[in-house]
C-alpha cells in the first residue's frame, strides 16, 4: 500500500521510497524514512495536498503523486497526537 492510499488518521509504518536521489534526500530529512511512524491527517479537495504528520511532532503537506511513490504497511501502533 501507499501513503496516498492511506485511510486517513490509519497508523503506519514507513516501508520505502521509491523516488529519486533528490526527492528522497529532502523527505528523509524530515524524518520520512524506513520505519518511521506516519499518519495522514487529512486530504485536501479536489485532488490536493497531503497532510501527514512523522513520528511525533513532524506534519507538512506532502503531493498526492509523491505519497503514491513512499510505500506504507498498517501499523498497530497509533502515533501519539
Amino acid at each position: 500500500m501507499t501513503l496516498r492510499e492511506l485511510t486517513a488518521l490509519s497508523p503506519a509504518r514507513i516501508v520505502a521510497l521509491r523516488l529519486d536521489a533528490d526527492e528522497a534526500r529532502w523527505l528523509r530529512a524530515l524524518g520520512v524514512t524506513e520505519g518511521a511512524a506516519v499518519v495522514v491527517l487529512r486530504a485536501g479537495p479536489f485532488g490536493g495536498p497531503l497532510m501527514v504528520r512523522v513520528g511525533e511532532r513532524t506534519a507538512f503537506a506532502i503531493d498526492r503523486a509523491v505519497a503514491a511513490a513512499i510505500d506504507v504497511a498498517a501499523s498497530p501502533v497509533e502515533p501519539r497526537p
